[in-house]
């Protein structure tokens, strides 16, 4: 191998790496670092000696200096060459197992029958008007096959017939169904946020049971004095509130699904994929049957039953007016309770009026209270009584009291559709009055689908609980004796659809 002259090495690293020319046979700190950065410290300093030699810059002449470089760039580049055939080697490797993984999800994809329910997307289904689709269809299954030809054909009357969905079929798809990503966080979402009154409340996690860390205190301030004169001593009263668990066992026969499930789907133009059975079956008939409970029987008119067989919601828990009851019953209760008596069915107008007046002048003004919570009917008496005491020659045509204010102070009146039929009503200040959910939620709702004969059941389980943060913060009006439950609609009808006879109106309404 022939070797190079010093001015033939140091002439080939100038032009490699960009340098001009040296000043004095010397690198400055730029052109040093450009070398060292190529080659290493190393062979920077024979470099730098070579260069500084005068004697060896004869061209032609090989010299040590230039021997020694030679060898150290032709060193340098073959390990370059190593470690480029390395990597390109490590990269092919990674390259041939992505190759083989490709290869086998294609061979099962191509095994799958189109009967499977396959995720379209990782999106969560979120809501009727949203445009995430999450599964696709059996078409062969003889029910979707009956909703394509229905909605296909475009009837205006569309049944059926005798096609039916096999049970199995469908614990299949509620499995998929439940089983994609961030499902049962979205009906979690909806089960705490989707009953009417549940903006009112203030969600706080919890796990058997909540109470607020610290009460509130009176004054801190005073005049000054050479010595301890502890003050604010604590004033508010943290409350106790449970929280309990709650299943959800849900029978489908699917025979008496499909006819209904097939008119929705045509009344609403929705494709199958964009609303499968197992969607319509939560959304259309579990999901507002649950709310209708939580709102209904569980958060206001709820009364804990311990150890309980009873299938009934408002045995699972204590709502809101069973708290005020209990509590109205303790002599040692730091709620505030409006003294005065009223019977809404027969107090007079002015009655009504004064009542309502005096009830709202006895919150606290530092509060912040801007709402009394009470039944539809309350708020209509109160308005209807409003109208007749005031509205007179005014020629104002409807109510002239729409939002059931209370003249001098800033507060309304606020229907609760769970209050339906109370005699109570009750003020609390902002945040005051909250729900309970579990502090790890369940990871599903719905967490079994099962098989049983011509059924397919369901069950499934959540936390909820209700109260109040601190006692002195409410204000309530409850009348002696009075029973949450007892205005509340039958929970089971009789099998010709009628309720059990009404046992009298208990509610003082």
């Amino acid at each position: 191998m022939k070797k190079l002259s010093l001015k033939q090495t140091v002439s080939m690293i100038l032009g490699m790496l960009g340098i001009s020319a040296f000043t004095d046979n010397k690198m400055n700190d730029e052109q040093t670092e450009k070398v060292k950065g190529a080659f290493g410290e190393k062979f920077t300093e024979k470099f730098k000696a070579a260069i500084a030699d005068e004697s060896q810059d004869e061209e032609g002449k090989e010299t040590v200096h230039a021997e020694g470089l030679y060898e150290s760039i032709k060193a340098h580049f073959a390990k370059e060459t190593q470690d480029a055939t390395a990597s390109i080697a490590a990269q092919l490797a990674t390259s041939i197992a992505d190759g083989k993984k490709k290869d086998g999800m294609i061979a099962l994809l191509k095994a799958e029958s189109e009967n499977d329910f396959i995720p379209k997307t990782q999106d969560s289904w979120i809501g009727r008007e949203g445009v995430a689709k999450v599964l696709t269809v059996a078409r062969k299954a003889a029910h979707y096959a009956a909703v394509f030809l229905a909605l296909n054909a475009g009837m205006g009357t569309v049944t059926a017939g005798t096609k039916t969905i096999e049970v199995e079929q469908l614990k299949t798809e509620f499995g998929t169904y439940l089983s994609q990503r961030n499902q049962n966080l979205t009906i979690t979402k909806q089960i705490f946020t989707g009953f009417t009154s549940a903006s009112e409340f203030r969600t706080v996690p919890a796990t058997t049971e909540y109470q607020a860390i610290q009460a509130q205190v009176n004054s801190v301030s005073q005049q000054f004095s050479a010595k301890w004169t502890p003050s604010g001593a604590a004033k508010f009263t943290p409350l106790v509130i449970k929280n309990r668990r709650h299943k959800i066992n849900y029978s489908i026969i699917p025979a008496d699904v499909l006819d209904s499930y097939v008119f929705y789907l045509y009344d609403e133009t929705l494709a199958p994929d964009q609303m499968p059975i197992t969607k319509y079956i939560w959304q259309e008939l579990i999901f507002p049957k649950l709310l209708e409970d939580i709102e209904k029987r569980m958060i206001f008119k709820g009364k804990y039953v311990a150890n309980s067989t009873t299938t009934k919601p408002e045995d699972s828990m204590d709502g809101i007016e069973q708290i005020l009851v209990t509590e109205k019953a303790n002599a040692q209760s730091k709620i505030n309770f409006y003294d005065k008596t009223i019977n809404w069915a027969t107090a007079t107008d002015r009655e009504v009026v004064d009542f309502i007046n005096g009830f709202a002048e006895m919150v606290d003004d530092d509060l912040n209270v801007s709402k009394i919570y009470a039944s539809r009917q309350i708020k209509l008496r109160y308005q209807r009584a409003y109208d007749n005491l005031y509205k007179g020659q005014s020629g104002i045509v409807g109510g002239i009291n729409k939002d059931a204010s209370i003249d001098y102070v800033e507060m309304t009146i606020v229907a609760l559709k769970g209050m339906a039929k109370s005699p109570i009503i009750f003020a609390t200040s902002p945040g005051n009055m909250v729900k309970l959910r579990h502090k790890n939620e369940a990871p599903f709702v719905i967490n079994d689908v099962q098989k049983v004969d011509y059924e397919v059941r369901l069950f499934g389980e959540y936390w909820l609980g209700v109260g109040f943060e601190i006692a002195e913060l409410v204000y309530a009006y409850v009348p002696a004796n009075y029973d949450p439950q007892a205005g509340m609609p039958a929970h089971n009808l009789f099998p010709d659809g009628t309720a059990p006879a009404d046992d009298g109106d208990s509610d003082g309404l």
